[in-house]
């Protein structure tokens, strides 16, 4: 019961610590806004409703959390938040689920030029026996697999690293490597991506319900025969010291260095090689993060609870506050070289210019402003975003206007949008993969599948 009761209580004092909850009842400002930084962006907004979506999503946020609470044989998840990943050079995409399946689409082309999904091999981590006990594990998915060179790789929220074959040569889906972070069997896990970098395997993991910690595996030596001992490269912190704050981000892998966020509202930069801090510490910010950082010129940009934009000198760790959203800001943002584009749980998305300093414009939905915990995706010149209110909308990246919108019919999007050469993959909440293809400055819809056994 004491377990039970930490679990529900820790996404509790998380927002609790946090400055959003006085920022919900605001006047109205313009959507356009410039001058020097740092700003507060105040904008109209209902405070019950403010109030009533973070209180949903604590809500949401306690199911993931509480996904430990009934022993790791039987966990599922009640939403699938993982992206659609494309095999290159093919005509495959995986899918990953939130009741522990990889699921191959291969993509015919009809006699009238038209792709039809069509299911292909399934890995299903249920039916593996793994951990120190032998025991069937449940499993949930929540980060987007990462393809490399013939293998797939994804962390499950139960704490494994899986790595399969995915090459035209081999079983697709076999030839299994799986290792197994550390940590309390009821509270541990990975919410983000694996990131592959330059042989190595980055993976930001949960220990505990109050600890994380990076894990930098061999991506060679993660296979079907592969041995723990020479799988493993390093870890920070390392050993026996205690873990970073709880992790649900993915990291940012730049140049030999690993940067990622914890809910102790600390951003941390290591060395993959050696698992060492390079800053002289971790640079605190003023909520948690979840989000993965984007780094543009030196800089990282990245979002926290506490509804600040922030700067990090990606050489010193130190920081400067950009702006202030109304509310969390629990997607990763996206960037094209010049602007950083970063949506919130206000419901509002925010370019800012990197080079001139400011605020370009602001995206509110059409006033809708449905929260958006999706990461965008750049298309061409333009950027596309999906929310909760299921609408999927690419917007101009120069002035934020709307080029075209879809509705997905009473549906969400939780899961980032992928590109993949000339395609869009948009994964909704009731476990359809729409795509979209791109057509000079558009998109348009180009086919639906509504993924088996749910």
């Amino acid at each position: 019961m004491t377990r039970f009761l930490d679990l529900v209580l820790i996404p509790m004092n998380v927002m609790i610590s946090q400055r959003v909850v006085d920022k919900f009842d605001t006047a109205a400002s313009a959507s356009h806004v410039g001058g020097q930084g740092p700003y507060r962006v105040i904008r109209p907004g209902s405070g019950f409703t403010r109030h009533l979506g973070m209180v949903m999503l604590l809500s949401l946020v306690a199911i993931i959390v509480l996904a430990g609470c009934a022993g790791r044989q039987s966990i599922g998840a009640s939403e699938s938040w993982s992206g659609i990943v494309a095999q290159p050079e093919t005509d495959t995409v995986f899918a990953a689920t939130r009741d522990g399946r990889i699921i191959e689409l291969r993509l015919i082309t009809t006699s009238r030029g038209g792709i039809q999904p069509r299911q292909g091999e399934i890995f299903d981590a249920r039916e593996l026996e793994e951990g120190s006990d032998k025991q069937r594990v449940g499993v949930a998915f929540y980060g987007t697999p990462t393809i490399n060179d013939g293998r797939l790789y994804i962390g499950s929220y139960q704490g494994f690293v899986y790595s399969l074959n995915v090459s035209e040569t081999g079983d697709t889906l076999g030839d299994l490597g799986s290792f197994e972070i550390d940590g309390n069997n009821l509270a541990k896990g990975i919410s983000g991506d694996v990131i592959y970098s330059d042989g190595a395997l980055v993976i930001a993991a949960a220990e505990d319900t109050h600890l994380g910690r990076l894990y930098v595996l061999e991506a060679d030596e993660l296979s079907a025969n592969g041995r723990r001992a020479s799988i493993e490269r390093c870890r920070y912190p390392w050993g026996a010291e205690e873990g970073v704050g709880r992790v649900w981000s993915s990291p940012l892998v730049v140049d030999g260095i690993a940067y990622f966020g914890d809910l102790n509202h600390l951003v941390h930069a290591v060395s993959i090689e050696t698992c060492e801090l390079v800053w002289a510490a971790p640079a605190e910010l003023g909520g948690s993060i979840v989000a993965a950082p984007v780094a543009v010129d030196g800089k990282l940009y990245v979002g926290a609870f506490d509804g600040v934009m922030y700067s990090i000198d990606m050489a010193t760790g130190s920081k400067q506050e950009m702006f202030t959203a109304d509310s969390w800001f629990w997607a990763s943002p996206v960037t094209d070289g010049r602007r950083v584009y970063a949506p919130n749980l206000d419901g509002v998305v925010y370019a800012y210019d990197v080079k001139r300093g400011e605020l370009v414009w602001t995206y509110d939905q059409e006033g809708s402003r449905d929260e958006i915990l999706a990461k965008p995706a750049i298309v061409g010149t333009n950027i596309l975003i999906g929310s909760d209110g299921g609408d999927v909308t690419l917007l101009d990246a120069d002035d934020g206007s709307r080029v075209t919108d879809f509705a997905l019919a009473d549906d969400k999007v939780r899961a980032p949008l992928m590109v993949s050469g000339d395609f869009v993959y948009v994964r909704s909440l009731k476990e359809v993969i729409t795509a979209f293809v791109v057509i000079d400055d558009g998109i348009d819809k180009d086919w639906e599948y509504q993924l088996e056994g749910f």
